[in-house]
């Protein structure tokens, strides 16, 4: 599921991130990583039971065979791998001469 589809879902039933939060005693931005990209069972094990279906219904992609599947986060939440042009190159900022003046892309 989509993670709007799973807030929908969890508001047609009454309950809000917010409310499952205050019942687990968690900040609210616990609960929304856990339906996004940083696993929590605990959060997921609710969630599930509030909407009535197994955890691996809801994120199948996090679920593989009935085993827990502990790939990158960004294909857990759903998201799409960064290509390798756009990553982050330290080494070649520090050949260009940026990344030793204390800022990443140089002086700005």
């Amino acid at each position: 599921m989509h993670v709007e589809d799973i807030k929908a879902a969890l508001r047609k039933q009454g309950w809000t991130l917010t409310s499952i939060a205050k019942e687990l005693n968690i900040g609210t931005s616990a609960v929304s990583h856990a339906l996004t990209r940083q696993r929590s069972r605990r959060i997921e094990q609710v969630v599930a039971s509030k909407l009535g279906l197994p955890p691996h219904e809801i994120w199948p992609q996090r679920y593989k065979r009935g085993r827990v599947n502990h790939g990158p986060i960004h294909q857990q939440a759903g998201g799409y791998p960064i290509p390798q042009a756009q990553r982050y190159d330290s080494e070649a900022l520090s050949v260009a001469g940026g990344a030793d003046r204390g800022h990443p892309l140089g002086s700005h």
